[in-house]
Formats: C-alpha cells, sequence, structure tokens
C-alpha cells in the first residue's frame, strides 16, 4: 500500500506529465520526416499508458478494501471466502494491467525516451523524483525495487541496479529494510510477502 501510493502520487504529478512534455512534443522529432504524427502517435500511446494507470489505481485501492475486510475478525468464514476470491480476482486484474503498461512502456515509451531525452535531463529528472519522493520515502522505495529485482531473478536486472545504484546505498539497503521498510511494510514481512 505504501509503496503503490508513492508510486501512483510520482507517476500522476510529475512522470506522465514529463513523458508527455518529451515524447508528445513535436519538436523532439524534428529529424524525423513526420514529426507531428509521430508526435500524435506518442500522445495516444501516453493516454492509453494513463488511462490504464488510473484503471490500477482504482483496482489497488478495491483490492486494498477487500484484503482489510478479509482479515476482519467479526465476519463468518463465507464472508472471508467472498473477499479472498475477489481478492485474487483483483489481484489478477492489477497483474494484467501492470503487465500491459510495463510492455507498452518497454516497447514504445523507455527506447524512445533514450533517443530524444539526453543522459544528463534523464539523470536531472531522476534527480527531481528523488526530492519529491524524501530523504526516507526514497529509501523505502529503493529496498522495494531493490527485492522486486532480485526475487524477478534476472541477471541483467541484478546487473543493472548494481550499475544505477550507487555503492553507498547498495550497502544500506539491509539496515534501511530493518528502520524504515519493515515497520511500514510488517505485514507483509510476517507472512513472507516481502523480500529477504
Amino acid at each position: 500500500n505504501f509503496n503503490m501510493a508513492g508510486l501512483y502520487r510520482i507517476e500522476s504529478t510529475m512522470f506522465v506529465k514529463w513523458l508527455r512534455k518529451n515524447l508528445c512534443n513535436v519538436d523532439a522529432f524534428s529529424d524525423s520526416s513526420d514529426a507531428t504524427a509521430t508526435a500524435t502517435a506518442f500522445g495516444k500511446v501516453m493516454d492509453k499508458i494513463d488511462n490504464q494507470r488510473v484503471t490500477c489505481e482504482k483496482i489497488g485501492k478495491e483490492l486494498y478494501d477487500n484484503a482489510s475486510a478479509a482479515s476482519s475478525s467479526s465476519i463468518t468464514i463465507e464472508q472471508r471466502q467472498r473477499y479472498l476470491r475477489e481478492v485474487v480476482r483483483l489481484s489478477t486484474r492489477l497483474s494484467d494491467q501492470l503487465h500491459s503498461i510495463r510492455d507498452l512502456q518497454e516497447m514504445l515509451v523507455v527506447p524512445s525516451i533514450s533517443q530524444v531525452v539526453s543522459a544528463s535531463e534523464q539523470k536531472s529528472f531522476n534527480n527531481k523524483v528523488l526530492l519529491a519522493l524524501g530523504l526516507l520515502e526514497s529509501r523505502v522505495h529503493l529496498v522495494g525495487m531493490h527485492d522486486a529485482v532480485w526475487e524477478s531473478g534476472s541477471e541483467i536486472e541484478k546487473q543493472k541496479f548494481e550499475k544505477e545504484i550507487p555503492y553507498v546505498a547498495r550497502i544500506m539497503i539491509e539496515r534501511w529494510r530493518k528502520s524504515l521498510y519493515a515497520p511500514k511494510g510488517a505485514w507483509a514481512l510476517d507472512y513472507g510477502v516481502a523480500g529477504n
């Protein structure tokens, strides 16, 4: 819940706007023979991603409500089973939406950003995101990102993580997990949901 809330906040207030500024702008594709069509096409892609993001936020809230209701001690077994079936259904929907967003971003957005936005401007945006998150929240997200990368089992993603994340931050992850992440996500750690 706390990771998703931070993600939605950054996406809605910063990331989508930054992507639109860089990919839906005719000037970004001035080398192209049809810059207007390219920028318009990216506008449609961004609309789709933004609509899916809003859908994910709604599903996430509904999922949280159902999971909370399922954990209530004052409901019957039948009610708990009904809530849990809904949790499974919503989890599947959320997963499908997130995979669709990821696929669009990996196939279209990431390669295009790497072509039209300089590395220094990308790094500047990343720093703005970290500032918006604040020191404590950015550390919590870094722990979550580390766990997701390691749980994926992808050696390529692990190498990217080690290349992009400074050494000092990487060696602090275990400390931040215990002091910052665990108190916020203790339920996940207790039930084996979060990584070690």
